[in-house]
């Protein structure tokens, strides 16, 4: 096992599988944290995992709960999971970072909130998209008026996972996976629109259903912003990797592509857009040294439960309006939770 660093926050992992393992790899790149315990359902996974990153393995969430060093959990189980483990988290004290999506609705978004608020613990949802260089810089143009009054933003997320997914994995549930690639990587993007442009006032989602695969193959949302602002959002698990977003302003434009490290700007009055340098960043080891940073009080969450639960309410107007073929309010969501 690692010799313990009482500098470093202590923080056990839930969810052991791929990411989970890759938030805990990242977890130690911070310099800033320990992985200290580890619980899934699974013992092979558990033992994998705790040889792995060298922390003890918890025979039950009680006990890794229970546990005086962990100070904190990293949450990377099925999203219709979080909810309980989070409530049953903030009832400990422990800290809680959240993998995307929060939770499966917004009763559950609320309800973890409200637990994290009464057990007095910090709440970070996984959103590190918005952290990439390039949305960084977007940003400071935005704050800076260099782009004028922003008109639209057009988003785009793809990947072609669903040709090499286990049989078994959540997203193949439809329960869990509404509108199919949307609940796992458009929330991203939902996020990253909230965080430059402001909240989404409503959405009209159009969703090709499967034709040999039980969920969605392809889902298009148009969306008015409160500030009068439209924007769209595509996603598939069936089409190759895409990882965009443009923001069009009436002083300019901007171009985010390959994930958030190339930047592309171009001024109203010119005819192609020019590369701007950018210092590339590691945006999973940066918002788990922001959770460090955080429970040492050193700064607040960027990224909290609230910031989590507007993701999922327009997520939810989204399938309503993909059932109702109509556009729905996101604050009619939010009401009638």
């Amino acid at each position: 096992m690692n010799q313990l660093n009482h500098d470093k926050v202590g923080l056990a992992s839930i969810g052991l599988g791929w990411w989970g393992s890759e938030l805990a790899s990242a977890a130690a790149r911070t310099g800033r944290i320990d992985i200290v315990s580890c619980f899934a359902r699974s013992v092979e996974g558990r033992e994998e995992f705790s040889a792995k990153h060298g922390c003890r393995s918890a025979g039950s969430l009680d006990e890794l709960l229970a546990d005086p060093v962990v100070e904190g959990v990293i949450i990377a189980t099925s999203n219709q999971s979080h909810r309980p483990i989070i409530e049953q988290a903030a009832s400990a004290g422990k800290h809680v970072f959240v993998e995307k999506p929060f939770t499966n609705t917004v009763e559950d978004g609320v309800a973890a909130v409200t637990a994290a608020r009464e057990g007095g613990v910090l709440l970070q949802v996984g959103h590190q998209r918005r952290r990439t260089t390039a949305k960084r810089r977007i940003k400071h143009m935005l704050e800076a008026g260099e782009l004028g009054d922003i008109e639209t933003v057009v988003t785009q997320q793809s990947l072609p996972n669903g040709f090499k997914m286990p049989e078994e994995a959540w997203r193949w549930d439809p329960d869990q996976s509404p509108l199919g690639s949307m609940t796992s990587l458009g929330v991203h993007k939902i996020d990253t629109m909230h965080y430059l442009i402001g909240p989404i006032r409503s959405v009209f989602a159009f969703t090709r259903a499967g034709r040999s695969h039980p969920i969605d193959e392809a889902t298009i949302l148009a969306v008015e912003f409160e500030n009068g602002a439209l924007g769209t959002l595509t996603t598939s698990f069936f089409t190759p990797l895409v990882n965009d977003t443009s923001v069009f302003g009436t002083g300019g434009a901007a171009y985010s592509s390959e994930g958030g490290s190339k930047l592309m700007v171009q001024g109203r009055d010119d005819a192609a857009a020019e590369e701007v340098a950018l210092e590339p960043i590691d945006p999973v080891v940066d918002q788990l040294t922001a959770f460090a940073a955080a429970i040492r009080g050193e700064t607040t969450v960027e990224v909290d439960g609230e910031a989590g639960l507007a993701v999922i309410a327009v997520m939810e107007a989204a399938v309503e309006s993909a059932a109702s073929g109509r556009a729905v309010e996101v604050t009619d969501v939010l009401a009638g939770s």
